[in-house]
């Protein structure tokens, strides 16, 4: 998967960008949005070369509303060309189940096991 983003110009997102497991948000409605509070001024961006499948294997989809997921994450860039990254460590929060692996070194991670077989 990768993110096509326009980050602000600046120290701020320059230092973020360096880290792993950023504090993110993900919405998923057609589009795949991820934004991000802690640039200045916040800033979003559509993830490209996602598969709804994969991505529901390893994070559930909520009932109703504007979006499937909407969820507070924690991701890992890492720039490929202006305005564009690999995702390569992707989590989602859910009350419920706790922290849900949808990629690991930038592939999907083994699904999740989230219902009772019972």
């Amino acid at each position: 998967m990768k993110l096509s983003i326009s980050f602000p110009d600046n120290l701020i997102t320059d230092e973020l960008l360096n880290q792993i497991r950023i504090p993110c948000f993900c919405k998923v409605s057609r589009e795949f949005v991820i934004t991000f509070s802690d640039t200045v001024p916040e800033s979003a961006g559509v993830v490209l070369e996602w598969s709804r499948e994969e991505l529901e294997l390893r994070a559930v989809a909520g009932g109703g509303g504007e979006y499937t997921h909407y969820n507070n994450g924690l991701i890992t860039l890492k720039k490929i060309d202006e305005n564009l990254f690999d995702i390569i460590d992707l989590e989602v929060f859910y009350r419920s189940f706790g922290w849900c692996v949808v990629l690991r070194g930038g592939e999907y991670a083994p699904p999740g096991n989230f219902w009772d077989e019972e």
